[in-house]
């Protein structure tokens, strides 16, 4: 079942959202340290829900859709992946764990960042040249 598109405003930003998070993705392709996955995630969640036309766009996509492609179909990461987004996910997690004004919110964003770290981790190890 897919997601209720939205309509009016919403709709608007959540594709302006998308294109900025594919943007990301796209510097993350060619810096290492800045994660890949993660921000085609997001720009498929934002894209799901605002134009179904730019979301197969992004899954065809010759140079992202592979990337998104091995993580939803759970055929893996590469090692290159996996470190850059342990890494850039644990640096944003310290700066938000450091500012948090909140205990509970503090210990909750080590929860999820642990989480993520172990699904990460846990996921099969692609090969550079298998990553379609």
């Amino acid at each position: 079942m897919s997601p209720k598109p939205v309509r009016g405003p919403l709709k608007y930003l959540l594709i302006g959202l998308g294109c900025l998070a594919v943007a990301a993705a796209t510097i993350g392709v060619f810096m290492p340290l800045i994660p890949t996955v993660p921000f085609l995630l997001l720009a498929t969640f934002c894209f799901s829900r605002s134009s179904a036309r730019m979301q197969v766009w992004l899954y065809n996509n010759r140079l992202l859709g592979p990337y998104l492609r091995n993580y939803l179909e759970r055929k893996g990461l590469t090692k290159r992946q996996l470190i850059s987004s342990l890494v850039s996910m644990w640096v944003g997690m310290s700066i938000a764990i450091l500012i948090a004004p909140v205990v509970a919110v503090k210990w909750g964003l080590v929860a999820i960042g642990v989480a993520v770290s172990i699904h990460l981790i846990r996921m099969k190890r692609l090969l550079p040249g298998e990553v379609e």
